[in-house]
């Protein structure tokens, strides 16, 4: 016969994690997604290298972002400046109406023509990974504040 037990580890504690115990841990995660091309997200990518937890999806172009699933939660979205003119506010939209929540990042050297309600921080492309890390942080608790 089976019989229900509790795990149970030497301190007394539940061996076996509950869902609020795993929900607090998933929340922890940053989910960056970046819009561009695959040779340009390097910096992204050696920016995420140090901070645990952290997902990178790369979507190359607007076409792409319909195909990751919606229920994905997107925290950072990141758009490079490599993209043609069109589908920046195309995307920008389009991750505003699917993951309302998550911050957008714009990676450019050059002057923008963005709506600033579209975007919610930028960057130059050129930045050191050690910056771009901290305003993904920054983005992902929901700290970002315009500045270039």
């Amino acid at each position: 016969m089976n019989v229900p037990c509790k795990a149970v580890i030497a301190d007394g504690r539940n061996a076996i994690p509950s869902l609020r115990q795993r929900k607090a841990r998933m929340a922890e995660m940053i989910h960056v997604l970046f819009v561009g091309p695959v040779d340009r997200c390097y910096t992204v990518h050696d920016a995420l290298v140090e901070v645990p937890n952290s997902q990178l999806s790369l979507a190359k172009g607007y076409r792409e972002l319909w195909v990751l699933p919606q229920q994905e939660a997107i925290h950072v979205a990141i758009l490079h400046e490599a993209l043609p003119s069109f589908e920046f506010e195309a995307a920008s939209r389009l991750i505003r109406r699917r993951w309302p929540r998550a911050r957008i990042l714009l990676l450019r050297s050059k002057t923008h023509a963005l709506d600033d309600a579209l975007y919610d921080d930028r960057l130059a492309d050129t930045e050191r990974p050690e910056i771009l890390r901290v305003k993904l942080r920054q983005l992902a608790a929901g700290r970002g504040s315009l500045s270039m």
